[in-house]
């Protein structure tokens, strides 16, 4: 007999009937959308669904616009019906596990034929070079299902998904924000938490491995890859690398991290890339996303691979109906859930759930994905999170590729429910282990950072005098306007001609090319950042979030005074994070490095576009600034306003702005934390304290420079600081022909012999 549904609440509505007007309440719904859709964008997720440019190193970020809206309704399951759920799908589990291990085994099915041969051989996803190679524990580690309620009561499998299950990232994401949105309700509701699956999942791909404490890392395509939010969410929680195809290699038979100090073992790759792409010299992918020569490794024993490669085979859509009698065979009983079949479409079989929206409260059917994990505990016990993430089906949609971009929380009711409890890994101090791709974004976001700030704050600086004093625009035949128009465009390094607009219009024109670089150096800031997100901290992702909203604005826009106010705050909030919240490492030294260099080189062009103005006529010792004309005291001021420096320069000297006084305290006084001296003595120490020999040495010669003349010094200087970004590529970023093993972190292995 089926039991009464609620579409709101399942079955739960028969005993908490309190629960449905408390999450119905119309006038807290829209209030909880808005909520909703700034949470998920304050927690990381926002600035991953715009468009993003070229990066700084060249590499292009083909991300496309994929923003979802996360429905604050949530999906609500009862203790029984989620119990029934998770014994099925643990059976399920083991059954495909059983399957995978016949057919690159003792392939009885196929012999028997129950799977026809033909048809498995067809496969791209059947991998023969994985028949007689089993891995050396499971074939699947983890495991998700997609499912959906029919109109008769029952649930049925709509797909597996066996190779790089997708998803779970996104369900601990979702449910910290629905948390939050919700409160009371979701407190007072006795929901199961999600917080203990992650140390489940952690435990279970150490099993994987014979020694104590494992090197995992999670494999990732990237942030061009669809799923990358959930890659780098999941990331953060499992205190792993999020690690890319450019961080690995194969040497000896092993996979190691490219990391700043050397190569690091790589013992565990838990993948989220798919089985197509991960090894361009087997699988013959497209592009560069794969590691050539993963899968000797793995065959050699030199890492193990969650999922096992070759499991995707499950998740080929015209093998799909026959792996429930494959099941059953392999089994000898049948599995509980049943499979969706060819008439998948049809809605009106499925079970309609209330979707929120801004305008109201609509009904659409849901696919609800539940994950699990097998041997956590180094068994084969299968541990099923008490939750999932739900997609609501566009109509017309096939449940298999909803196209709705909307998502819902799994609430299981019955915060009792037992959670598997595993003993802690043992500690591993990985502070001083930073992959080289990870220490190169973190370079160029701090470069980004430094440039997108002093534009920020000069279109500022420029803007207000403007509006302050338009006269300035006109005096002298328009003197002024060339001369700032000049400023901006030593900031853009622009190649592109000056505008021949006239007056005041060539002032906005430049202001608004001004503007679309910020936004590029925003967008470069953030292609950096989203690819380092387990340095950063959750707040520093809320800071991004807004100052990707700021970008949105600044393209072919004269920003306004209040609006780079914002930006600036958000900016400085951003490095105040980076200095007080990223710990002292490898990895802030060379973010440091990033943004100390960045602020010298524009300094030293700024500088010289102020004394000598374009062109760097550097003939005459004092330049072209005369105080006693006011465009010249306007731009010195402006040049002293940009570097947050002028108010230091007016408590100072209490006078009119002289240009000898002015330029001392940008260049040459290190008390000024804003000057050229303070920015290389920082180059210094980060170098030294990275151990970076050459770098320091770079960096005290460019310090000794400062005692030069301004003729000289800005070209010394200069040319100093371009040798030295150059060196830190080449002894950080650039791939070494014969990698070096960090000191004492191998021990006997294969590499650290050969070496």
């Amino acid at each position: 007999m089926i039991r009464p549904y609620d579409p709101v609440l399942g079955e739960t509505a028969t005993w908490d009937p309190g629960l449905r007007s408390a999450l119905l309440n119309l006038e807290a719904l829209d209030e909880w959308q808005r909520a909703a859709d700034r949470l998920l964008m304050a927690e990381g997720a926002g600035h991953l669904v715009h468009d993003l440019p070229v990066r700084a190193d060249g590499r292009s970020a083909s991300l496309e616009s994929r923003p979802w809206r996360l429905d604050p309704l949530p999906v609500v399951l009862d203790p029984a019906s989620f119990q029934w759920l998770s014994a099925a799908v643990a059976e399920r589990m083991e059954a495909l596990e059983a399957v995978l291990v016949d057919l690159y085994g003792e392939r009885r099915l196929v012999t028997t034929g129950v799977v026809p041969s033909e048809l498995l051989h067809a496969s791209s996803r059947y991998r023969m070079s994985a028949i007689g190679m089993p891995p050396p524990r499971r074939w699947l580690t983890t495991y998700a299902v997609d499912v959906i309620r029919t109109v008769d009561g029952s649930w049925q499998v709509v797909q597996d998904l066996t190779d790089a299950p997708a998803g779970l990232g996104y369900a601990i994401l979702d449910r910290s924000v629905i948390a939050r949105v919700t409160g009371e309700v979701h407190t007072g509701a006795g929901v199961a938490s999600l917080m203990r699956f992650p140390d489940l999942l952690r435990r279970a791909l150490a099993s994987l491995s014979d020694r104590e404490s494992p090197r995992t890392a999670l494999f990732s395509g990237g942030i061009d890859h669809p799923s990358y939010i959930d890659h780098s969410y999941l990331a953060v929680q499992l205190g792993v690398h999020l690690v890319e195809g450019a961080d690995l290699v194969v040497r000896q038979r092993r996979l190691w991290i490219r990391t700043l100090d050397g190569v690091e073992p790589v013992d565990i790759v838990y993948r989220r890339l798919e089985g197509a792409s991960i090894d361009p010299l087997e699988v013959g992918s497209m592009g560069s996303a794969g590691v050539p020569g993963l899968l000797l490794a793995v065959r050699s024993g030199g890492v193990v691979l969650a999922n096992a490669h070759g499991s995707g085979v499950l998740e080929d859509p015209s093998l799909a109906p026959l792996w429930s009698e494959a099941a059953e065979a392999v089994t000898g009983s049948s599995l509980r859930l049943s499979s969706l079949g060819d008439s998948g479409v049809d809605h009106e079989r499925f079970m309609a759930s209330p979707v929120h929206d801004l305008d109201g409260l609509g009904g659409a059917a849901v696919v609800v994905r539940l994950y699990a994990v097998r041997g956590a505990d180094g068994s084969a016990q299968v541990a099923v999170l008490p939750g999932g993430t739900g997609r609501v089906l566009a109509p017309g949609d096939d449940p298999r590729t909803p196209t709705a971009c909307v998502a819902k929380d799994v609430w299981v009711i019955g915060r009792t429910l037992s959670p598997v409890v595993v003993a802690p890994l043992p500690q591993v101090d990985l502070a001083s282990s930073v992959p080289t791709r990870a220490a190169s974004s973190l370079y160029w976001m701090n470069r980004a950072a430094e440039r997108v700030e002093i534009l920020a704050r000069t279109v500022r600086v420029i803007s207000d005098r403007h509006e302050r004093d338009p006269g300035l625009a006109s005096l002298q035949g328009g003197i002024w306007v060339d001369r700032v128009q000049d400023l901006l465009r030593a900031l853009r390094r622009a190649r592109d001609a000056r505008s021949d607009l006239p007056g005041i219009d060539a002032l906005y024109d430049e202001l608004s090319r001004a503007g679309d670089a910020m936004a590029f150096q925003i967008g470069s800031l953030l292609t950096e950042a989203v690819s380092v997100r387990e340095f950063l901290s959750v707040t520093t992702g809320r800071v991004l979030e807004r100052i990707a909203r700021c970008r949105l604005s600044l393209q072919r826009h004269v920003a306004q005074v209040d609006d780079l106010d914002t930006l600036l705050s958000d900016l400085a909030a951003l490095a105040g994070l980076w200095n007080e919240s990223t710990v002292r490492g490898p990895a802030w030294s060379i973010g440091d490095m990033g943004r100390r260099l960045e602020r010298a080189s524009v300094l030293l062009d700024m500088v010289a576009e102020a004394l000598w103005g374009p062109g760097d006529s550097t003939g005459d010792t004092a330049g072209r600034i005369d105080t006693a004309d006011e465009v010249d005291r306007s731009i010195l001021e402006a040049l002293l306003a940009s570097n947050e420096s002028l108010v230091a320069y007016r408590r100072r000297y209490r006078s009119d702005v002289e240009p000898e006084s002015a330029i001392s305290l940008l260049v040459r006084d290190a008390g000024n934390p804003r000057s050229l001296a303070a920015s290389l003595e920082r180059l210094a120490a980060d170098a030294e304290t990275s151990g970076w020999q050459t770098g320091a040495m770079l960096a005290h010669s460019a310090r000794d420079a400062l005692a030069l003349d301004l003729v000289e010094l800005i070209p010394t200087v200069r040319a100093t600081l371009e040798e030295f970004s150059r060196a830190l590529s080449a002894h950080w970023f650039a791939a070494p022909v014969s990698p070096v093993v960090v000191t004492g972190s191998v021990g006997d292995s294969p590499l650290a012999e050969a070496t």
